[in-house]
């Protein structure tokens, strides 16, 4: 029974591969490289595993798996040094595993909105990018350009994006929170706009809350 049972999911997996193609992408502007599988019928259509390494590195950022376009099982997100930071079930909508990052700080305090009312507290879990720092920063060395203006007039500092995430993961509000100046705070925002991905919301007493999240960009000038 064994034997015949390991027969029929190789046989299935032969079939699902038999219907694919698979596809490896070099996308300069994120500092990655996917490899993923499409439907040969329609090549627009990922269908089976996906992994995403950094592009000169090749250090696995990001694996999962798709069906019909859309994520599926269990998919896993690593940060810059390869070390796991989240583990997500797409299946069964848990999370399994998160290391938050080194940056982050167990007393920070978020805007949590409801309706017109704004409350400034703690969270028991903050808002996950479910792709991960890996990914993010891959992006941020990849497409963040140092504004001419600001290298002219030696600008540098640290901008704060602040975005709103829903109770759903939705990102949306994106503003300029901290300035700095000198086309840097445009620049920080355009950037931000790019992050993809899924979110998961924050949480408050074990409930989904529609909160505030900070990004912080700095720009530093290299010294000669």
């Amino acid at each position: 029974m064994k034997r015949l049972s390991l027969l029929v999911i190789s046989l299935t997996w032969g079939h699902v591969f038999a219907q694919t193609v698979k596809v490896t992408r070099d996308i300069r502007a994120k500092g990655i490289k996917e490899k993923y599988y499409v439907l040969k019928s329609d090549t627009g259509i990922k269908d089976g595993p996906y992994a995403a390494y950094a592009r000169y590195r090749g250090t696995l950022l990001c694996e999962g798996f798709y069906k019909n376009n859309v994520r599926d099982s269990i998919w896993s997100s690593y940060n810059y040094n390869g070390k796991l930071q989240v583990r997500y079930d797409y299946t069964h909508k848990k999370l399994l595993a998160y290391e938050a990052p080194e940056n982050f700080n167990k007393t920070s305090q978020y805007n949590v909105i409801n309706g017109t009312d704004t409350l400034k507290t703690t969270l028991e879990q903050p808002p996950i990018l479910m792709d991960g720092n890996g990914k993010l920063i891959q992006l941020f060395v990849s497409s963040l350009r140092y504004p001419a203006e600001a290298k002219e007039k030696n600008i540098q500092g640290k901008v704060v994006i602040a975005i709103t995430i829903d109770t759903l993961g939705h990102p949306s509000n994106y503003r300029i929170k901290k300035f700095v100046g000198g086309g840097c705070d445009g620049e920080a925002l355009r950037v931000v706009k790019l992050i993809e991905g899924d979110w998961i919301p924050g949480k408050l007493n074990g409930k989904a809350v529609t909160c505030e999240y900070d990004i912080p960009v700095s720009f530093t000038l290299q010294q000669d």
